[in-house]
């Protein structure tokens, strides 16, 4: 389980381990969630890992990671890069030049699947539409 938080990555790549993180409660149970270590996670824009806190409820005990809230869950990319990107590519036909080819594809080939389910027919608005209502189309 993932838990979205308002911090920006470079401040927590800074700060690293030493940043003090809050206390959550369990979504399922309501208690007050203990800490259960970092994990290490990379992202596009840094060269080395970033340590996210993890929590376990000692009621149920699921385990949550905490993520910075401009990341989607699985994804090393931010969603303002990932939205960039496919505008970029769906308004001018070509690839940015800083954007690795191979990981926009990935990426256009999720959001045209999913809006071919949502029977989309303006991709360019549809794209614009899913940025203003954060819907993640990468899962």
């Amino acid at each position: 389980m993932i838990l979205s938080y308002k911090i920006t990555i470079d401040e927590l790549s800074k700060i690293g381990k030493d940043y003090k993180w809050p206390r959550h409660h369990c979504a399922d149970c309501e208690r007050y969630m203990w800490g259960h270590g970092y994990v290490a996670r990379y992202f596009a824009t840094l060269l080395s890992s970033v340590f996210l806190k993890r929590y376990r409820c000692p009621g149920c005990w699921i385990v949550v990671t905490v993520r910075p809230h401009v990341y989607w869950s699985k994804i090393r990319s931010s969603i303002l890069s990932i939205y960039e990107t496919l505008k970029f590519k769906i308004n001018s036909g070509r690839w940015p030049i800083q954007s690795p080819r191979q990981r926009g594809g990935h990426w256009l080939k999720r959001f045209i699947l999913f809006a071919r389910m949502e029977m989309v027919t303006d991709i360019a608005y549809f794209l614009d539409h899913c940025q203003l209502k954060e819907i993640c189309f990468l899962s």
